[in-house]
């Protein structure tokens, strides 16, 4: 066995576990040295489930142990801003969960903290991580020019899995950060530009939560290229996919639940034939991890690293400031630390 990356995990909850299992998953790559979370318990079982040295209530005594490199950051939305800036500040490497922040301020200001600390800042955009999604950037080039991307993330969450989804400063709004981190990710990774123009709408259905649980949002590009994003947590069953028109044709990927938790199944169909299909083994969140430890490892930059990630972050604030002002909002053509929207 070679060295292993010592790892910390922040937070216990429900996306930690799929955290704890990815770790678990790498264990020849990777070891869990210390969890930590405010809720004693969860610390407690997650430190007995996944075989940590150290269980704590207080994230800083990860930061304090040299035997820690990296930590993953898997805490509320409104959490990921200051607990990134202190695991970069005690020179600590970070993988922090989507959204990578609640605005573009907040960060620039974790990409500069990282940079200043030389330490690798990773975003969990954990859906660029599958066999179909690595298959479809493959087959774009099949479809020609790319001029329309039509993505539906539309899922049922009866009542809050997690307590903070239920606040809206916490979870800064809701299905807009939550889903939208994603979708919009995907479509900046496909297109590789900026949008020109965006428009958003959205709806509460569900009065368990004060954020937007239903949204639609519209972007356009300078090249004449359209998408929308249709996302909703009240939509049973859920359906989950992503069309891509092409001049020379059409790529249609569709995501579904296994039962399994964090776990999905996938069919890639180019032109109406399925070119790949099956349950994705290993996880998404093990292969977003194997980056993480090996961008670490090569002293390189990570796919999903907070600087490309900025990207998808400005969008968001345009997104959000689009739904909360019903207007059009217009961005600047070139990323910049002011993060520009007009």
């Amino acid at each position: 066995m070679g060295r292993r990356l010592g790892l910390g995990v922040i937070g216990c909850g429900r996306i930690a576990q799929a955290h704890l299992s990815a770790i678990e998953a790498l264990r020849d790559a990777a070891r869990l040295i210390a969890v930590a979370d405010v809720d004693e318990k969860k610390a407690r079982e997650a430190k007995e489930r996944y075989g940590a040295k150290l269980s704590t209530p207080r994230f800083e005594d990860l930061l304090q142990n040299p035997e820690i490199e990296a930590v993953i950051i898997a805490l509320p939305n409104h959490l990921h801003h200051p607990v990134s800036i202190a695991s970069a500040t005690a020179g600590k490497h970070v993988l922090v969960e989507k959204p990578m922040a609640l605005n573009m301020k907040q960060a620039t200001e974790m990409v500069e903290v990282a940079q200043q600390n030389s330490v690798t800042l990773m975003v969990g955009q954990s859906r660029r991580f599958s066999d179909a999604v690595f298959a479809l950037q493959r087959n774009l080039p099949e479809i020609g020019q790319l001029f329309r991307i039509i993505v539906s993330f539309l899922v049922h969450f009866p009542s809050p899995p997690t307590d903070w989804w239920r606040r809206s400063e916490e979870a800064g709004g809701l299905v807009i950060l939550l889903q939208g981190s994603h979708s919009l990710d995907s479509i900046l990774t496909w297109v590789r530009k900026m949008p020109q123009q965006v428009f958003a709408s959205s709806a509460r259905r569900n009065l368990q939560w004060e954020g937007e649980d239903e949204a639609d949002i519209f972007l356009s590009f300078d090249g004449g290229e359209l998408a929308s994003v249709h996302l909703s947590l009240s939509t049973s069953p859920a359906l989950h996919e992503a069309v891509l028109v092409g001049t020379k044709g059409m790529i249609r990927l569709q995501e579904y639940a296994t039962g399994k938790p964090f776990g999905f199944g996938y069919r890639l169909h180019l032109n109406g034939k399925r070119i790949i299909s099956g349950e994705q083994i290993p996880s998404s969140y093990t292969l977003q991890l194997q980056e993480f430890i090996a961008a670490i490892g090569q002293g390189r930059k990570a796919i999903a690293s907070g600087e490309e990630v900025l990207s998808t972050q400005l969008v968001l604030d345009a997104v959000r400031q689009s739904d909360r002002e019903r207007r059009v909002v217009s961005l600047c053509s070139s990323l910049d630390t002011q993060g520009k929207i007009g």
